[in-house]
């Protein structure tokens, strides 16, 4: 079952997730998410994939509660198509610096760089490009702990525009960014600028 039914499905698991919004693993508040989460989570997960776990399921906890209305309902063989291909890639693991070795990259879907360009660009959006351009800014500076704590709040502004966010491919971003983050990072601003360079364009 995956994080969005869950919530359609079961308000008081949706609240203990939303509970845990900016929360590291050992706050109490993030107690009530273990029981929802550990099973969900690859075989010999370490603190900082967990983490990615946590902090993408509170994110969709998050979520207004008309996003999870019954006719809000995704297609189920997709979702799970969509949710095995994620699982595979998450389930290496290891540590930077010549202590082990990172999770191999996952393959790429709309990266949040491209959902906050798409939230420029949608029509009639309420975000405007200097507030987006520095909110990209922000969040690709960002150390790991860093990460976690400024992603809801864009969150919440890219929710406001109605663009899609794509959270596989978030999880799997905030899972290598302790490998990865120059990578990711730059892949998030190029596409932030390839989407919005389009307003100059036209």
């Amino acid at each position: 079952m995956s994080i969005e039914r869950l919530c359609r499905t079961d308000p008081g698991a949706r609240a203990a997730l939303r509970a845990g919004l900016r929360r590291d693993l050992d706050h109490p508040r993030a107690r009530p998410m273990h029981r929802l989460l550990t099973p969900r989570l690859p075989e010999e997960c370490d603190d900082k994939t967990a983490q990615a776990h946590y902090t993408v399921a509170a994110l969709i906890a998050a979520q207004p509660r008309h996003t999870f209305a019954p006719d809000q309902e995704e297609d189920e063989d997709t979702a799970d198509d969509q949710e095995a291909g994620k699982e595979q890639v998450l389930q290496k693991d290891g540590e930077p610096d010549g202590e082990g070795t990172a999770p191999e990259p996952a393959p790429y879907g709309p990266s949040f760089g491209a959902t906050l360009g798409h939230a420029v660009m949608a029509k009639g959006a309420s975000m405007r490009m200097s507030a987006a351009e520095s909110r990209i800014n922000l969040l690709t500076r960002q150390s790991l702990r860093g990460i976690h704590l400024h992603l809801p709040a864009a969150v919440n502004q890219v929710r406001t525009t109605g663009a899609i966010i794509d959270w596989g491919q978030l999880l799997a971003d905030l899972v290598d960014w302790p490998y990865r983050s120059g990578r990711i990072s730059r892949r998030w601003l190029q596409d932030f600028y390839r989407i919005t360079a389009r307003a100059d364009q036209d």
